[in-house]
């Protein structure tokens, strides 16, 4: 039997973690067990191999969502807009602009806010120190990380953000970041090297801006039911679960306040009774009975009524 060995590692030698998950392979019930999908195995590349496969995997698995800039993005989804404004594409217009946005963003860095959640283990997805981390990260405060380094740091960097993209390991708290810090292999500003440096300036940021009750109300989906009186109530926490106590609003872990348990209804109420483009009525009234049931992603019961059985009485 081989003696075990202890080596120091870089976390840029490591592959990223996928990009993002598959919420119908995974167990609501039991989030405890596994992992969602295969991992790449770390290999010995430097930097540049290592963000350039990230990008490979990111224009494969990306399906269709919107990379916006956060400005773009809360501008086209602030609550305040009347649905009937909403731009309207056709279906080529959409696959156009989604390629678009897929080939611009293809070599950008993931970051996600677990990378930063105070919470976790290295091997619960966290990537920077312990005393670097801080409790509570939100993807929209990542944004603001990032715009803040590159005023300060005299370096234009372009960010994506991707409110619905979720961490396998962070299923709680949607949201991912991208920004560009390397070009053809070699750093865009000597300011910033590599993005483990990049990590502990956002770090750093995050610690002197930290996460309050507030912060989720900056970014608001559209047709989304805003939480009564303004308070969002605490998140349903599955037993085994690492889950931060201040999520996004369209975060799944949410019930009754940033998501209520009738969530398709509510957002056709908001909407005046309009569906959203390319949304089949049948497949709306067939989400809906299906979802009777999963609450606030809880668990619980299924929908529909149950029929009692009488049992016959022996004569």
């Amino acid at each position: 039997m081989a003696n075990p060995r202890i080596e120091e590692v870089d976390d840029d030698n490591f592959a990223d973690d996928p990009e993002e998950m598959d919420l119908d392979a995974f167990d609501f019930a039991r989030p405890q067990k596994g992992n969602l999908g295969p991992t790449r195995p770390a290999d010995g590349d430097d930097d540049d191999d290592d963000d350039d496969d990230d990008d490979d995997d990111d224009d494969d698995d990306d399906d269709g969502a919107t990379g916006l800039s956060p400005q773009d993005m809360q501008k086209l989804l602030q609550n305040s807009q009347a649905a009937g404004n909403l731009p309207r594409f056709s279906e080529a217009d959409r696959e156009r602009l989604q390629r678009e946005q897929q080939a611009a963003s293809k070599h950008f860095q993931c970051i996600y806010p677990v990378y930063f959640d105070s919470s976790r283990s290295r091997e619960d997805g966290r990537r920077v120190s312990k005393g670097d981390a801080t409790a509570n990260p939100l993807a929209r405060d990542i944004v603001d990380a990032l715009q803040h380094i590159g005023q300060t740091k005299g370096v234009p960097l372009q960010i994506v953000f991707e409110p619905t993209k979720t961490h396998p390991k962070d299923w709680a708290n949607p949201g991912r970041v991208k920004v560009l810090i390397k070009k053809d292999g070699a750093p865009i500003s000597s300011k910033i090297q590599n993005k483990s440096y990049l990590y502990k300036l956002i770090a750093a940021y995050l610690k002197s801006h930290p996460t309050t009750t507030a912060s989720p109300m900056r970014f608001r989906i559209q047709g989304m039911p805003m939480p009564k009186d303004g308070k969002i109530l605490p998140p349903a926490i599955p037993r085994g679960s690492k889950i931060g106590q201040i999520l996004p609003l369209h975060s799944p872990a949410l019930s009754g306040g940033g998501v209520s348990d009738n969530f398709l209804q509510d957002v056709m109420n908001e909407m005046g009774g309009q569906l959203p483009p390319g949304i089949n009525p049948d497949m709306l009234s067939a989400l809906g009975g299906g979802m009777g049931g999963m609450g606030g992603m809880g668990g619980g019961g299924a929908g529909g009524s149950v029929k009692k059985v009488k049992e016959k009485k022996k004569k």
